[in-house]
């Protein structure tokens, strides 16, 4: 009885597992199952804004604005997937935090690897990469005929490409990661492009990649994504692990928030603390008069 009882459970979570991996959303986000957008929507991030926040891009997030309790709407869990029906599927989740002040863009990625910096002499690699919508008007993560924009309308793509080799600097470095810009027909040539996305990475071996990114909101170069406007920037994310080309996951569709209304919110909250300020000095003014009669 007792193991009928065990075998039942083991079946059952068995089963959970299988329903959790196959059978939910997360599976149809990614190749194989046609445009993201059919399975789920976007998911938006709001990030924390901190006009003060500066950073060591080491790769070690010590920096405190990361685990600010505030900063509930800019950080999530994304799930990412290669194609699914292929041999070498695979879900990996990475941890992603913005923060934003008046000049950059910071951004941390974490996510568990066992196969951590590759061996001499190999193709394969590890690599983190962010697509961001320039003026793409039906962006998608769902990129049908490779990196070209035509079927979604034509238009750009700003590309964030952080590559770990063998040859790569040492743990705790920073460096200007590879940026890039593909539109309607593909990839532009690269000597088009300056690269402005500064990154500091750190890993624990077999265990864990840390990933700091910076860039300024604005560069002024026509192949970059320009964060000054107040509007959703549709972005996604692809991550490689120990491989080239379509091995790699991908996320689905996601949106960084910096409508007018987190500013109209900031402002608000500006002058509710004036207010309050103002209030909590009437009141120890009165009081301290008061006292002040009483003594006489």
């Amino acid at each position: 009885m007792i193991g009928n009882k065990r075998l039942g459970l083991a079946l059952g979570i068995l089963l959970l597992f299988t329903i959790t991996i196959f059978g939910t959303p997360i599976a149809k986000a990614f190749w194989g199952y046609g445009d993201c957008r059919d399975g789920h929507s976007i998911t938006t991030m709001k990030p924390l804004y901190d006009k003060n926040a500066e950073i060591n891009l080491d790769g070690i997030p010590s920096e405190s604005f990361w685990t600010d309790p505030n900063n509930i709407n800019g950080s999530c869990t994304v799930p990412l997937a290669s194609e699914f029906n292929s041999s070498s599927f695979f879900v990996v989740y990475v941890n992603l935090t913005f923060v934003i002040n008046d000049e950059y863009l910071y951004v941390l990625c974490e996510w568990f690897d066992n196969s951590t910096r590759p061996s001499l002499g190999g193709n394969n690699y590890d690599g983190l990469y962010f697509c961001w919508n320039i003026n793409v008007p039906n962006f998608s993560a769902y990129f049908i005929d490779g990196m070209v924009t035509q079927p979604m309308g034509g238009g750009d793509v700003d590309n964030w490409d952080w590559t770990c080799l063998s040859t790569s600097p040492p743990n705790g470095s920073s460096y200007f990661c590879q940026d890039m810009c593909f539109g309607t027909t593909g990839w532009y040539d690269s000597n088009l492009e300056i690269d402005h996305v500064k990154i500091g990475y750190s890993y624990v071996e077999n265990k864990l990649y840390t990933l700091e990114l910076q860039r300024k909101l604005v560069t002024n170069d026509p192949y970059d994504v320009q964060l000054n406007e107040k509007k959703l920037y549709k972005f996604n994310m692809g991550l490689m692990n120990d491989s080239t080309h379509e091995d790699h996951a991908i996320s689905w569709t996601y949106a960084l928030d910096l409508t007018e209304e987190e500013v109209q919110n900031q402002i608000d909250g500006f002058f509710v603390s004036i207010i309050l300020s103002i209030t909590f000095l009437a009141v120890i003014v009165v009081f301290l008069k008061k006292k002040l009669i009483h003594n006489h």
